[in-house]
């Protein structure tokens, strides 16, 4: 029974105090220090706009384009297995020297 109350009285405790860490961030917002659940971030130009002069969110942004662009240019490819659901099987391609299906799933 113990255990019961010691399980309730945290669960309880961890309430309290994240609805004050909510108060103490919405106060926050309210003098305009932060930006929390009220008030909206900066618009999508604001944000490009402070993006362009941080080399870390350039190489970012050049990365994700540089993957984009990788994975257009790649040929489709199958899935490694296939599930035959009427028979309850996973059929497993494992791939020879030339790439092909040794059991006949290519």
């Amino acid at each position: 029974m113990r255990t019961v109350w010691l399980i309730v009285g945290v669960v309880v405790a961890l309430g309290v105090v994240a609805f004050l860490a909510d108060r103490v961030l919405l106060a926050m917002e309210a003098r305009r220090w932060i930006y929390w659940r009220k008030t909206k971030s900066l618009s999508s130009i604001g944000a490009d706009l402070i993006q362009e002069s941080d080399p870390g969110a350039q190489a970012a942004k050049r990365a994700m384009e540089q993957e984009r662009v990788r994975k257009n240019v790649r040929p489709a490819e199958d899935p490694p297995f296939r599930i035959d659901l009427n028979a309850g099987t996973v059929h497993i391609r494992r791939a020879g020297g030339d790439g092909k299906d040794p059991g006949g799933m290519s």
